[in-house]
């Protein structure tokens, strides 16, 4: 308990300090944005924003994200693995754009999603899991790098060292040995892997996977970049410019891999006959539909879980369904026709496309007009394609910011995004942004996480 005070005295001297000399501050900020370029930590041409503080996370806060993280990921797991045995099920996951065969072939090993980033809302009592990553989450490598800049800042390098426990590159050593699990599940006794990361030439923000890649190599395992255009498949294995690769991480969201058709043709093949082990397979991109929280915030389907999932279920999911479930119950257990209860409960509702990602056509009923909220409604009730869910407030902190050369305090609202990778969890990604609807790259900006070492 005396160290987290001394902590919270320290942060707050620093504060204070940072406010009465800015152009050291300044200074401190344009050495670090050089690291990160070279780091390799930018979004196209522009390196990415990130806070003047991080978040440090007390240990029974981390104990609970790490323990509901992984607990969601297997509970993912078992939902996916409920859409391949129970046919009914898969009304829950009305996805058109990947071809059920992609879908449903088996990808060599039996755990369904493998690098997954679970977002939620959390103020420090009340967490709440909002959505699923589970098709290709970004950040993998750079999140490893603020940190490791973050902690070589000069304000912060003695705190981060003794308040602190931080394990060098976890997130991308995490990827690695999931990937690696994956892969000696897959290949024959024996055989070496060589990994591909499979992404298209014309895409310029590959930094993430190059820091990967790098780490690969690191590591004794022969890693490149590779378009999926350029590969072929023949005798039952995968070649690209001759070369063998029998590992594949997927770098590109699902649908992407449908651009043109005819040059994608052997990617596809290889994917049906097991030409390749492909990191995550498109049976992955199930856990993603936001659908599925429908399914899990729904109590007629808590008799597929265990009593520590429904518990968990309970405390952690919102009320979530799908505007084709016209005829449903409340978040208060009520019977309900879900149009006029949609109508009713604006202020209290959220409306998200069940396959959008990055906060886009994201509608809050609270910052919404009343025709625009009724048109999305009626427009879209009785489709699969779009859910309704219980608005869970915005966390928000004040945090100094940089602003007309001077350092004041702001407040922003932030989320946090835990990775699970192979079912363990391996590290948090905070983010930070003006608006209540939070993405990085819709000008958001990234908060470097770190646990503490000491109880709270």
């Amino acid at each position: 308990m005396k160290k987290v005070f001394e902590l919270e005295s320290t942060f707050k001297e620093l504060i204070e300090w940072m406010q009465n000399n800015p152009d050291e501050v300044i200074k401190e900020r344009q050495r670090s944005t050089e690291q990160l370029i070279k780091k390799r930590c930018v979004f196209g041409d522009t390196p990415f924003q990130t806070t003047l503080v991080p978040l440090f996370l007390k240990k029974e806060s981390l104990d609970l994200i790490e323990k509901t993280s992984e607990l969601f990921d297997s509970v993912i797991d078992k939902v996916v693995g409920l859409y391949f045995s129970h046919e009914h099920i898969r009304d829950y996951f009305p996805y058109h754009e990947v071809p059920q065969e992609l879908v449903h072939a088996h990808p060599g090993y039996e755990k369904a999603t493998i690098l997954n980033r679970l977002d939620m809302l959390f103020d420090g009592k009340t967490l709440k899991y909002i959505e699923f990553n589970t098709d290709n989450p970004g950040g993998k490598g750079w999140v490893d790098m603020y940190e490791e800049v973050f902690s070589q800042q000069s304000f912060y390098r003695d705190i981060i060292a003794d308040y602190s426990i931080r394990e060098e590159r976890k997130i991308t050593k995490g990827l690695f040995n999931a990937a690696m699990n994956c892969f000696n599940e897959f290949a024959e006794e024996g055989e070496k892997p060589r990994c591909g990361f499979v992404t298209f030439r014309e895409i310029t923000m590959k930094q993430d996977d190059e820091i990967v890649r790098d780490f690969f190599i690191e590591n004794g395992v022969e890693a490149n970049i590779v378009d999926p255009r350029d590969l072929e498949f023949r005798d039952k294995r995968l070649y690209s410019n001759g070369i063998k690769f029998n590992l594949l991480i997927r770098s590109l969201k699902a649908h992407l891999y449908l651009r043109f058709p005819r040059e994608m043709k052997d990617f596809k093949k290889s994917i049906l006959h097991k030409g390749a082990c492909m990191v995550n397979s498109f049976r992955a991109l199930l856990g993603s539909e936001k659908s599925i929280l429908s399914f899990l915030s729904n109590h007629f389907n808590h008799h597929y879980f265990t009593e520590e999932e429904v518990i968990c279920i309970k405390a952690h999911i919102p009320w979530t369904r799908k505007l084709d479930e016209t005829v449903t119950l409340s978040k208060e257990g009520e019977e309900i026709s879900l149009k006029s209860y949609i109508l009713k409960h604006k202020d209290e509702l959220t409306l998200k496309p069940s396959w959008g990602a990055g906060g886009y056509n994201v509608m809050l009923g609270k910052s919404t007009g009343k025709s625009e909220w009724a048109d999305c409604v009626e427009d879209n009730l009785g489709s699969s394609d779009w859910t309704v869910q219980e608005y869970i407030e915005v966390p928000e902190m004040e945090i100094p910011v940089i602003k007309n050369n001077k350092i004041v305090l702001e407040k922003k609202y932030f989320n946090l995004s835990p990775y699970v990778f192979g079912g363990k969890y391996v590290g948090t990604l905070g983010r930070v942004s003006e608006k209540d609807v939070i993405n990085v790259s819709a000008g958001g900006g990234v908060m470097p996480v770190f646990p503490l070492k000491y109880d709270s």
